[in-house]
Protein backbone atom coordinates (compact mmCIF):
# COMPACT_ATOMS: atom_id res chain seq x y z
CA UNK A 1 0.00 0.00 0.00
CA UNK A 2 1.39 3.36 -0.86
CA UNK A 3 0.37 6.68 0.32
CA UNK A 4 0.22 10.09 -1.87
CA UNK A 5 -1.01 13.64 -0.39
CA UNK A 6 -2.36 15.49 -3.15
CA UNK A 7 -3.37 18.12 -1.02
CA UNK A 8 -0.92 18.80 1.84
CA UNK A 9 -2.90 20.53 4.79
CA UNK A 10 0.49 20.82 6.97
CA UNK A 11 2.76 22.51 4.20
CA UNK A 12 6.37 23.62 4.86
CA UNK A 13 7.58 26.43 7.32
CA UNK A 14 7.82 30.18 5.37
CA UNK A 15 11.70 29.49 4.32
CA UNK A 16 14.29 32.36 5.72
CA UNK A 17 14.46 33.63 1.84
CA UNK A 18 10.95 34.39 1.81
CA UNK A 19 10.93 37.20 4.52
CA UNK A 20 13.21 40.50 3.85
CA UNK A 21 13.37 40.99 7.25
CA UNK A 22 11.83 39.96 10.44
CA UNK A 23 11.28 40.89 13.90
CA UNK A 24 10.43 39.58 16.99
CA UNK A 25 8.98 41.91 20.02
CA UNK A 26 7.75 41.01 23.26
CA UNK A 27 5.89 43.32 25.68
CA UNK A 28 7.95 46.98 25.05
CA UNK A 29 10.37 45.91 22.75
CA UNK A 30 12.49 43.48 20.78
CA UNK A 31 13.69 40.04 21.67
CA UNK A 32 16.80 38.05 20.91
CA UNK A 33 17.02 34.91 19.37
CA UNK A 34 16.37 33.15 15.98
CA UNK A 35 14.17 35.39 13.93
CA UNK A 36 14.82 34.11 10.19
CA UNK A 37 11.51 32.30 10.36
CA UNK A 38 8.45 31.56 12.21
CA UNK A 39 9.43 27.98 13.39
CA UNK A 40 8.98 27.47 16.94
CA UNK A 41 8.10 24.07 17.65
CA UNK A 42 9.01 21.00 19.00
CA UNK A 43 10.12 19.08 16.01
CA UNK A 44 11.85 22.07 14.72
CA UNK A 45 13.67 21.36 18.60
CA UNK A 46 12.51 25.30 19.53
CA UNK A 47 9.27 25.37 21.31
CA UNK A 48 8.71 28.55 23.59
CA UNK A 49 8.78 28.71 27.21
CA UNK A 50 5.46 27.83 28.82
CA UNK A 51 3.59 31.80 29.14
CA UNK A 52 5.21 33.43 26.39
CA UNK A 53 3.54 36.07 24.67
CA UNK A 54 5.21 37.42 21.54
CA UNK A 55 4.82 38.63 18.15
CA UNK A 56 6.52 38.90 14.87
CA UNK A 57 6.53 41.81 11.75
CA UNK A 58 7.99 41.77 8.78
CA UNK A 59 7.59 41.77 4.85
CA UNK A 60 6.77 38.17 3.11
CA UNK A 61 8.14 38.35 -0.22
CA UNK A 62 5.97 36.83 -3.02
CA UNK A 63 7.53 34.72 -5.93
CA UNK A 64 4.23 35.90 -8.64
CA UNK A 65 0.94 35.60 -8.44
CA UNK A 66 -1.06 32.76 -7.17
CA UNK A 67 -3.60 30.94 -4.56
CA UNK A 68 -1.09 30.66 -1.42
CA UNK A 69 -1.90 28.47 1.63
CA UNK A 70 -0.70 30.35 4.87
CA UNK A 71 -0.90 28.20 7.85
CA UNK A 72 -0.93 29.36 11.73
CA UNK A 73 0.37 26.45 13.15
CA UNK A 74 -0.08 26.44 17.21
CA UNK A 75 -0.37 24.36 20.10
CA UNK A 76 0.01 25.86 24.07
CA UNK A 77 -1.31 29.38 22.28
CA UNK A 78 -4.21 31.09 21.32
CA UNK A 79 -3.04 33.38 17.90
CA UNK A 80 -3.88 35.60 14.77
CA UNK A 81 -1.79 36.72 11.91
CA UNK A 82 -2.79 39.45 9.20
CA UNK A 83 -1.37 40.03 5.66
CA UNK A 84 -1.27 43.95 4.93
CA UNK A 85 -2.74 44.96 7.65
CA UNK A 86 -5.82 42.55 7.22
CA UNK A 87 -6.73 39.73 9.62
CA UNK A 88 -6.20 36.56 8.22
CA UNK A 89 -6.80 34.21 10.78
CA UNK A 90 -6.72 33.43 14.43
CA UNK A 91 -7.39 30.64 16.84
CA UNK A 92 -9.04 31.57 20.52
CA UNK A 93 -8.27 34.93 20.45
CA UNK A 94 -11.13 35.96 22.72
CA UNK A 95 -10.21 34.14 25.41
CA UNK A 96 -10.62 30.72 24.65
CA UNK A 97 -7.71 28.17 24.15
CA UNK A 98 -5.71 26.33 21.75
CA UNK A 99 -7.49 23.01 22.03
CA UNK A 100 -10.75 24.12 21.27
CA UNK A 101 -11.93 23.69 17.54
CA UNK A 102 -13.84 26.29 15.84
CA UNK A 103 -16.93 25.15 13.93
CA UNK A 104 -16.87 25.51 9.94
CA UNK A 105 -12.62 26.73 9.97
CA UNK A 106 -9.98 24.00 8.27
CA UNK A 107 -8.48 23.13 11.47
CA UNK A 108 -10.80 20.50 12.39
CA UNK A 109 -7.67 18.58 11.07
CA UNK A 110 -4.47 19.03 12.96
CA UNK A 111 -0.88 18.99 11.20
CA UNK A 112 0.95 16.12 11.13
CA UNK A 113 3.04 16.50 14.18
CA UNK A 114 -0.37 17.63 16.37
CA UNK A 115 -0.40 21.16 16.33
CA UNK A 116 -4.05 23.25 15.61
CA UNK A 117 -3.86 24.78 12.04
CA UNK A 118 -5.40 27.68 10.90
CA UNK A 119 -5.25 27.61 7.44
CA UNK A 120 -6.66 30.21 5.03
CA UNK A 121 -5.60 30.38 1.23
CA UNK A 122 -5.20 33.67 0.06
CA UNK A 123 -4.47 35.12 -3.23
CA UNK A 124 -1.46 37.51 -3.13
CA UNK A 125 0.46 39.00 -6.01
CA UNK A 126 3.83 38.81 -6.73
CA UNK A 127 6.17 41.54 -4.62
CA UNK A 128 6.57 42.47 -1.15
CA UNK A 129 3.55 42.05 1.42
CA UNK A 130 3.75 42.84 5.30
CA UNK A 131 2.95 39.97 7.57
CA UNK A 132 2.00 40.35 11.20
CA UNK A 133 1.87 37.08 13.54
CA UNK A 134 0.80 37.24 17.68
CA UNK A 135 0.78 34.47 20.00
CA UNK A 136 -0.16 34.16 23.62
CA UNK A 137 0.07 31.43 25.85
CA UNK A 138 -3.09 29.76 26.99
CA UNK A 139 -4.05 28.17 30.07
CA UNK A 140 -3.11 24.65 29.43
CA UNK A 141 0.50 25.52 30.94
CA UNK A 142 2.25 23.65 28.10
CA UNK A 143 5.47 25.33 25.66
CA UNK A 144 4.13 27.59 23.24
CA UNK A 145 4.73 25.90 19.85
CA UNK A 146 4.17 27.88 16.84
CA UNK A 147 4.68 27.40 13.39
CA UNK A 148 4.00 30.18 10.08
CA UNK A 149 4.05 27.79 6.98
CA UNK A 150 2.89 27.65 3.39
CA UNK A 151 1.88 25.74 0.29
CA UNK A 152 2.76 27.43 -2.57
CA UNK A 153 0.47 27.17 -5.86
CA UNK A 154 4.29 24.87 -7.22
CA UNK A 155 3.77 22.69 -4.39
CA UNK A 156 0.15 22.21 -4.66
CA UNK A 157 0.43 21.13 -8.22
CA UNK A 158 3.97 18.60 -7.30
CA UNK A 159 1.47 16.80 -4.77
CA UNK A 160 -1.63 17.05 -7.11
CA UNK A 161 0.75 15.20 -9.49
CA UNK A 162 2.31 12.86 -7.56
CA UNK A 163 -1.23 11.45 -6.17
CA UNK A 164 -2.72 10.88 -9.80
CA UNK A 165 1.03 9.45 -11.02
CA UNK A 166 0.62 7.06 -8.19
CA UNK A 167 -2.99 5.97 -8.80
CA UNK A 168 -2.22 5.36 -12.21
CA UNK A 169 -0.10 2.79 -11.19
CA UNK A 170 -1.96 1.11 -8.59
CA UNK A 171 -4.72 -1.80 -9.03
CA UNK A 172 -7.41 0.30 -6.74
CA UNK A 173 -7.25 3.56 -6.14
CA UNK A 174 -8.44 5.45 -2.53
CA UNK A 175 -9.22 8.71 -2.49
CA UNK A 176 -10.15 10.47 1.16
CA UNK A 177 -12.05 13.76 0.98
CA UNK A 178 -13.45 15.89 3.20
CA UNK A 179 -15.78 19.08 4.42
CA UNK A 180 -15.67 22.04 6.56
CA UNK A 181 -19.28 23.29 5.50
CA UNK A 182 -17.76 25.78 3.36
CA UNK A 183 -18.35 25.87 0.26
CA UNK A 184 -22.21 24.77 1.57
CA UNK A 185 -22.61 21.91 -0.92
CA UNK A 186 -19.11 20.76 -2.10
CA UNK A 187 -15.93 19.68 -1.60
CA UNK A 188 -12.82 22.66 -0.82
CA UNK A 189 -10.03 23.34 -2.67
CA UNK A 190 -9.29 20.95 -5.75
CA UNK A 191 -10.89 17.79 -4.59
CA UNK A 192 -13.38 17.44 -6.95
CA UNK A 193 -10.83 17.49 -9.66
CA UNK A 194 -8.48 15.55 -7.50
CA UNK A 195 -11.23 12.67 -7.82
CA UNK A 196 -11.82 13.49 -11.30
CA UNK A 197 -8.70 12.83 -12.53
CA UNK A 198 -7.87 9.56 -10.79
CA UNK A 199 -10.91 8.25 -11.87
CA UNK A 200 -9.60 8.97 -15.02
CA UNK A 201 -6.69 7.04 -14.61
CA UNK A 202 -7.89 4.03 -12.39
CA UNK A 203 -11.44 2.44 -12.74
CA UNK A 204 -11.41 0.71 -9.56
CA UNK A 205 -11.26 4.23 -7.47
CA UNK A 206 -12.99 4.31 -4.47
CA UNK A 207 -13.95 7.48 -2.65
CA UNK A 208 -14.14 7.92 1.58
CA UNK A 209 -15.93 11.01 2.68
CA UNK A 210 -15.79 12.45 5.87
CA UNK A 211 -18.44 15.13 5.41
CA UNK A 212 -20.72 16.64 8.10
CA UNK A 213 -23.25 17.36 5.43
CA UNK A 214 -24.41 16.32 2.10
CA UNK A 215 -21.96 17.51 -1.00
CA UNK A 216 -22.12 17.21 -4.76
CA UNK A 217 -20.72 14.99 -6.37
CA UNK A 218 -20.05 15.51 -9.75
CA UNK A 219 -18.05 12.41 -10.10
CA UNK A 220 -19.74 10.13 -8.95
CA UNK A 221 -20.71 7.69 -11.98
CA UNK A 222 -16.83 7.46 -12.29
CA UNK A 223 -16.30 5.76 -9.25
CA UNK A 224 -17.00 2.65 -7.96
CA UNK A 225 -18.36 3.28 -4.70
CA UNK A 226 -18.57 6.16 -1.86
CA UNK A 227 -17.98 5.38 1.52
CA UNK A 228 -19.62 8.30 3.65
CA UNK A 229 -18.04 8.20 7.42
CA UNK A 230 -19.13 11.73 8.42
CA UNK A 231 -16.99 12.82 10.94
CA UNK A 232 -15.71 9.68 13.13
CA UNK A 233 -13.16 10.84 15.67
CA UNK A 234 -10.38 9.25 16.51
CA UNK A 235 -11.03 5.76 15.59
CA UNK A 236 -12.43 6.85 12.25
CA UNK A 237 -9.24 5.33 10.37
CA UNK A 238 -9.44 2.07 11.89
CA UNK A 239 -12.76 1.95 11.39
CA UNK A 240 -12.35 2.72 7.45
CA UNK A 241 -9.72 0.19 6.97
CA UNK A 242 -11.51 -2.31 8.59
CA UNK A 243 -14.59 -1.61 6.45
CA UNK A 244 -12.55 -0.93 2.80
CA UNK A 245 -10.71 -3.88 3.01
CA UNK A 246 -13.55 -6.33 4.36
CA UNK A 247 -13.04 -7.13 8.12
CA UNK A 248 -16.21 -5.60 8.32
CA UNK A 249 -19.39 -5.10 6.59
CA UNK A 250 -21.17 -1.59 6.34
CA UNK A 251 -24.41 -1.66 8.11
CA UNK A 252 -24.94 2.53 8.45
CA UNK A 253 -28.40 4.03 6.71
CA UNK A 254 -28.45 7.40 5.69
CA UNK A 255 -30.51 9.97 8.47
CA UNK A 256 -30.90 12.65 6.13
CA UNK A 257 -32.13 12.69 2.35
CA UNK A 258 -29.46 13.39 -0.31
CA UNK A 259 -30.14 15.65 -2.36
CA UNK A 260 -29.25 15.93 -6.61
CA UNK A 261 -28.97 19.71 -6.06
CA UNK A 262 -29.01 21.61 -3.27
CA UNK A 263 -31.94 23.49 -3.93
CA UNK A 264 -34.14 20.66 -4.03
CA UNK A 265 -34.42 21.18 -0.10
CA UNK A 266 -37.14 23.03 1.57
CA UNK A 267 -34.83 25.49 2.94
CA UNK A 268 -32.87 25.91 -0.01
CA UNK A 269 -35.75 25.98 -2.62
CA UNK A 270 -35.18 29.43 -4.27
CA UNK A 271 -39.20 30.24 -4.57
CA UNK A 272 -39.24 29.60 -0.76
CA UNK A 273 -36.53 32.24 0.35
CA UNK A 274 -38.74 33.09 4.32
CA UNK A 275 -37.54 29.19 4.76
CA UNK A 276 -33.38 30.06 4.63
CA UNK A 277 -31.70 30.42 7.71
CA UNK A 278 -31.27 34.11 7.07
CA UNK A 279 -35.27 34.61 6.33
CA UNK A 280 -36.87 37.31 5.56
CA UNK A 281 -35.69 40.76 7.23
CA UNK A 282 -34.53 38.55 9.92
CA UNK A 283 -37.19 35.79 10.10
CA UNK A 284 -37.29 32.34 9.24
CA UNK A 285 -40.62 31.15 8.82
CA UNK A 286 -40.95 26.88 9.04
CA UNK A 287 -43.91 27.21 6.61
CA UNK A 288 -42.99 23.78 4.75
CA UNK A 289 -45.18 22.39 8.27
CA UNK A 290 -44.71 18.66 8.34
CA UNK A 291 -43.02 18.57 4.60
CA UNK A 292 -39.56 18.58 6.44
CA UNK A 293 -36.34 16.53 5.03
CA UNK A 294 -37.48 13.23 2.61
CA UNK A 295 -41.41 14.06 3.12
CA UNK A 296 -40.36 17.37 1.08
CA UNK A 297 -39.22 15.01 -1.49
CA UNK A 298 -42.05 13.02 -1.52
CA UNK A 299 -44.33 15.63 -1.60
CA UNK A 300 -43.19 17.73 -4.12
CA UNK A 301 -42.17 14.69 -6.21
CA UNK A 302 -38.26 15.48 -6.03
CA UNK A 303 -35.77 12.43 -6.92
CA UNK A 304 -33.31 12.26 -4.57
CA UNK A 305 -29.79 11.38 -5.36
CA UNK A 306 -29.77 8.92 -2.14
CA UNK A 307 -33.02 8.80 -0.27
CA UNK A 308 -33.32 8.54 3.79
CA UNK A 309 -32.69 5.62 4.96
CA UNK A 310 -30.38 4.53 2.18
CA UNK A 311 -27.18 2.27 2.63
CA UNK A 312 -25.07 -0.20 0.90
CA UNK A 313 -23.22 -3.30 2.34
CA UNK A 314 -21.40 -6.70 1.58
CA UNK A 315 -25.16 -8.47 1.75
CA UNK A 316 -28.25 -8.39 -0.35
CA UNK A 317 -31.27 -8.79 1.30
CA UNK A 318 -35.33 -9.43 0.34
CA UNK A 319 -38.16 -8.44 1.93
CA UNK A 320 -41.29 -10.69 1.87
CA UNK A 321 -44.43 -11.78 4.00
CA UNK A 322 -45.68 -8.11 5.68
CA UNK A 323 -47.90 -8.88 8.15
CA UNK A 324 -49.94 -5.91 10.24
CA UNK A 325 -51.78 -6.50 13.72
CA UNK A 326 -54.04 -4.26 16.31
CA UNK A 327 -51.97 -4.49 19.32
CA UNK A 328 -53.50 -4.31 22.77
CA UNK A 329 -52.17 -0.90 23.51
CA UNK A 330 -54.06 0.47 20.44
CA UNK A 331 -51.14 0.74 18.17
CA UNK A 332 -49.59 -2.50 15.45
CA UNK A 333 -47.46 -4.78 15.38
CA UNK A 334 -45.37 -5.13 12.01
CA UNK A 335 -43.75 -8.54 11.31
CA UNK A 336 -42.03 -9.39 7.76
CA UNK A 337 -38.89 -11.57 6.99
CA UNK A 338 -35.79 -10.59 5.86
CA UNK A 339 -33.96 -13.22 3.70
CA UNK A 340 -30.07 -12.48 3.17
CA UNK A 341 -29.64 -13.49 -0.55
CA UNK A 342 -25.59 -13.14 -0.28
CA UNK A 343 -22.91 -15.06 0.99
CA UNK A 344 -21.80 -12.60 3.76
CA UNK A 345 -23.46 -12.05 6.59
CA UNK A 346 -24.86 -8.66 7.27
CA UNK A 347 -27.36 -5.36 8.93
CA UNK A 348 -30.71 -5.20 7.77
CA UNK A 349 -32.28 -1.99 8.66
CA UNK A 350 -35.76 -2.67 8.07
CA UNK A 351 -38.21 0.32 8.21
CA UNK A 352 -41.65 0.98 8.47
CA UNK A 353 -43.51 3.94 7.03
CA UNK A 354 -47.11 4.65 7.73
CA UNK A 355 -48.77 6.64 4.84
CA UNK A 356 -51.12 9.34 4.20
CA UNK A 357 -55.17 8.68 4.95
CA UNK A 358 -57.59 8.42 1.91
CA UNK A 359 -59.49 10.76 1.55
CA UNK A 360 -57.72 12.42 4.07
CA UNK A 361 -59.84 14.57 6.55
CA UNK A 362 -59.91 18.38 6.69
CA UNK A 363 -58.28 20.46 8.78
CA UNK A 364 -54.85 18.05 8.93
CA UNK A 365 -51.28 17.95 6.80
CA UNK A 366 -50.32 14.91 5.97
CA UNK A 367 -46.51 13.11 5.00
CA UNK A 368 -47.31 11.09 1.59
CA UNK A 369 -45.73 8.70 4.11
CA UNK A 370 -43.68 9.03 7.50
CA UNK A 371 -41.08 7.01 9.45
CA UNK A 372 -42.92 5.21 11.90
CA UNK A 373 -40.73 2.15 12.98
CA UNK A 374 -37.42 0.49 12.16
CA UNK A 375 -35.43 -2.33 13.58
CA UNK A 376 -31.51 -3.48 13.02
CA UNK A 377 -31.15 -6.97 12.69
CA UNK A 378 -28.33 -9.72 11.86
CA UNK A 379 -28.80 -12.40 9.22
CA UNK A 380 -26.63 -14.62 8.76
CA UNK A 381 -25.81 -15.57 4.88
CA UNK A 382 -28.23 -17.52 3.05
CA UNK A 383 -30.20 -17.29 6.36
CA UNK A 384 -33.61 -15.58 7.47
CA UNK A 385 -35.03 -13.71 10.47
CA UNK A 386 -38.39 -12.69 11.03
CA UNK A 387 -38.79 -9.42 12.26
CA UNK A 388 -41.24 -7.56 14.39
CA UNK A 389 -41.52 -3.80 14.65
CA UNK A 390 -44.24 -2.07 16.58
CA UNK A 391 -45.87 1.20 15.78
CA UNK A 392 -47.16 3.16 19.04
CA UNK A 393 -50.46 4.68 18.92
CA UNK A 394 -49.38 8.01 18.98
CA UNK A 395 -47.76 7.17 15.20
CA UNK A 396 -51.59 7.16 14.40
CA UNK A 397 -52.72 10.48 15.50
CA UNK A 398 -52.86 13.65 13.98
CA UNK A 399 -53.70 17.47 15.31
CA UNK A 400 -56.84 18.64 13.95
CA UNK A 401 -56.40 22.45 13.51
CA UNK A 402 -60.39 22.00 12.29
CA UNK A 403 -61.37 20.38 16.10
CA UNK A 404 -57.88 21.66 17.92
CA UNK A 405 -57.08 18.24 18.86
CA UNK A 406 -55.38 14.95 18.51
CA UNK A 407 -57.68 12.75 15.89
CA UNK A 408 -57.25 8.74 15.05
CA UNK A 409 -58.15 8.14 11.14
CA UNK A 410 -59.53 5.07 11.05
CA UNK A 411 -57.31 1.40 10.30
CA UNK A 412 -58.32 0.65 7.51
CA UNK A 413 -57.87 4.08 5.55
CA UNK A 414 -54.12 4.02 5.88
CA UNK A 415 -51.29 1.64 4.50
CA UNK A 416 -47.89 0.69 6.00
CA UNK A 417 -44.85 0.55 3.86
CA UNK A 418 -41.83 -1.36 4.83
CA UNK A 419 -38.22 -1.77 3.18
CA UNK A 420 -34.80 -0.46 2.75
CA UNK A 421 -35.15 3.05 2.92
CA UNK A 422 -37.95 6.01 2.45
CA UNK A 423 -37.98 4.95 -1.80
CA UNK A 424 -37.26 1.42 -1.52
CA UNK A 425 -40.36 0.00 0.38
CA UNK A 426 -40.95 -3.57 -2.10
CA UNK A 427 -44.14 -4.56 0.72
CA UNK A 428 -47.42 -2.61 2.10
CA UNK A 429 -50.83 -3.32 3.39
CA UNK A 430 -53.72 -1.85 4.92
CA UNK A 431 -53.86 -1.10 8.29
CA UNK A 432 -56.09 -3.21 10.12
CA UNK A 433 -59.29 -2.75 11.81
CA UNK A 434 -59.23 -3.58 15.64
CA UNK A 435 -58.52 -7.55 16.26
CA UNK A 436 -57.92 -8.12 12.47
CA UNK A 437 -55.12 -9.33 10.74
CA UNK A 438 -53.95 -7.40 7.50
CA UNK A 439 -51.48 -9.14 4.86
CA UNK A 440 -49.45 -7.29 2.56
CA UNK A 441 -50.63 -6.17 -1.11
Amino acid sequence: MQLAVADDMTGEPIPKHAFARLTRSAGHGPVAGPKEQIDFTRKSGRALPAGTKTQWDGTLMIPHDGDYDIDLQLLGATGKFSIDGRKIGDMGWWGGHGDIVFPNRDNVVPTTDGLDNVRRLVHLTAGPHAVSVEVAADGSGEPVQVRLAWVTPEMRERSFSAAVKLARRSRVAVVFAWSRGRPLFGLPGDQDRLIEAVSQVNSNTVVVLNTGQAIAMPWLNQVRAVLEMWYTGDEGGWAAANLLTGRANPGGRLPITWPVHLEDYAAMDPRYPQRASRGVDGRTDYNEGVQVGYRWFDHEGIAPLFPFGHGLSYSTFAYSDLRLAFSADGGVTVTCRVRNSSQRDGDAVVQAYLGAPTPAPAGADFAVRALAAFERVRVEAGGMRQVQLQIVPQRLRYWSLTDHAWQTVARGARRVYVGASSRDLPLSAPLPQQGADSAER
